[in-house]
């Protein structure tokens, strides 16, 4: 019999050796950077080599979903929560030794009252030159809050801390810097939910952040006047969402790409955006109100991506003239799906759309119900570049079967149909989230039924 042949020393000291703490400290920490900072921080417990290696890590990204799960179960531990949320991140601030930051992210639900903690966290952002900021403080980390009791963005604070008190609370800060470069100078990203932001505040942040990319703003109540301009601006996305204080937006000569706003009624004015190429927009109660097309007017032909929330389609979507969109490649529509309300009259607004590649349709719902009638037709119209729809939230109805219909019978080029019944609100209470998952399982069965005999040949019909 063959001897089994011995291991080479060097074989051998790579199975008695932990052969990954042998990288060099700047791999190991690229590594964890790119783990959540709960599994980063569980790494100083291996060794001593350890101990202090995901304090250098380029994000710190402080996401409590489990805490929120348990607050929306039980919302009297909120209090206890929230204290144990602030110590968390306090310590970790305390102990983090990285020189700069790409991104440092709070997501818990915290409002004025825990408004020192929160400055704190944004001076210590800014002075390791963050590139991404990002402060979500939705309540139970889903929805907005009365802006009433929101924390209002420090900016003046910012701009008055002197250099000598960050370094007492932060210790280890850039030696090589002066107060001058510290601030918003490096940042890239700005997003924030359940912040109040007032429109100076918005002004200084576009004079004073040279490189600032994207904006996004969720549920401020001190914005009224909204007004991007200057061809020198770097600022590429600009959001405003349920900011109900609004009242009036203007873009212009502007490099923007993409704007989205969801709110009420505003006198939104956008002349001269030549690289405007993609638009989200819902404007009061039907999503559809204060004359939305004639406001996009001077940039609807350059549009590529168009997304409309529509809440009470049968109401509302007939009063609407839709003008040609001949350059459009994507149409996504977030429709309100009350009891069965009919679908296929939003196929007038398909066929504005002669080059359209991808059609969505997700439907929020609100009361979904099902009732047996006859099918409908919409009018007959070859779909040439159509290749992909995709409907999502489908629950069933005969309204969500009539609307599949139309694609399969009018789109020539159609490749792919995927069919989502996953709920579109999302809640955290565990009872809900069982009858939802009840409800997505009767969809699934009705779209099969009602659709895998009618895919036509060579059309792949995907059900989530």
């Amino acid at each position: 019999m063959r001897k089994r042949p011995r291991l080479t020393q060097h074989k051998a000291s790579c199975y008695s050796e932990d052969c990954i703490s042998l990288l060099p400290d700047d791999i190991l920490v690229s590594i964890l950077s790119r783990l959540s900072l709960k599994e980063a921080v569980l790494t100083s417990c291996l060794s001593r080599r350890w101990r202090h290696l995901w304090t250098g890590i380029t994000g710190l990204d402080f996401d409590a979903d489990d805490e929120l799960n348990k607050i929306a179960a039980e919302p009297k531990l909120k209090s206890s929560e929230r204290s144990k949320y602030i110590n968390w991140v306090n310590r970790v601030v305390r102990n983090y030794r990285g020189l700069t930051l790409e991104a440092f992210r709070i997501c818990f639900d915290l409002e004025k009252g825990s408004k020192t903690a929160i400055d704190n966290w944004v001076k210590f952002a800014m002075a390791k030159m963050v590139q991404k900021l990002e402060l979500d403080l939705l309540e139970n980390g889903e929805t907005l809050r009365q802006s009433l009791r929101n924390y209002t963005f420090p900016y003046k604070l910012l701009t008055e801390t002197k250099w000598s008190s960050l370094k007492r609370l932060y210790g280890n800060l850039p030696s090589n810097l002066s107060f001058t470069s510290v601030g918003f100078k490096t940042l890239k990203v700005l997003s924030l939910k359940c912040v109040n932001v007032n429109d100076e505040a918005l002004q200084y942040f576009l004079s004073n952040c040279p490189v600032l990319q994207c904006l996004s703003i969720h549920g401020s109540g001190d914005l009224e006047n909204v007004k991007v301009t200057g061809v020198s601006l770097k600022l590429r996305y600009l959001e405003i969402i349920f900011c109900l204080g609004v009242k009036t937006i203007e873009i212009c000569d502007t490099n923007l790409v993409s704007f989205s706003y969801l709110g009420g009624n505003i006198n939104l004015c956008i002349d001269n955006v030549p690289m405007l190429d993609e638009i989200s927009i819902g404007e009061g109660y039907s999503g559809l109100e204060n004359d939305v097309f004639n406001q996009l007017s001077s940039c609807l032909y350059q549009l590529e991506v168009l997304t409309l929330d529509i809440y009470r389609p049968e109401e509302n979507i007939k009063m609407f003239a839709f003008p040609e969109l001949p350059n459009l490649k994507q149409l996504i529509l977030k429709i309100g799906a009350w009891d069965d309300d009919p679908l296929l009259q939003f196929t007038s607004l398909v066929r504005a759309c002669p080059n359209l590649y991808r059609f969505v349709l997700q439907l929020i719902w609100m009361s979904p119900s099902k009732r047996r009638r006859k099918i409908r037709r919409a009018a007959k119209c070859p779909h040439q570049y159509l290749k992909l729809v995709e409907i999502v939230g489908y629950y069933g109805r005969t309204s969500d079967d009539e609307l599949a219909m139309y694609f399969i019978e009018n789109a020539i080029a159609l490749q792919k149909i995927v069919i989502d019944p996953r709920h579109q609100i999302l809640e955290r209470t565990p009872i809900r989230n069982d009858k939802i998952k009840r409800e997505e399982a009767a969809a699934r069965n009705a779209a099969k039924k009602q659709l895998e005999a009618k895919r036509p040949p060579g059309v792949e019909l995907v059900i989530l």
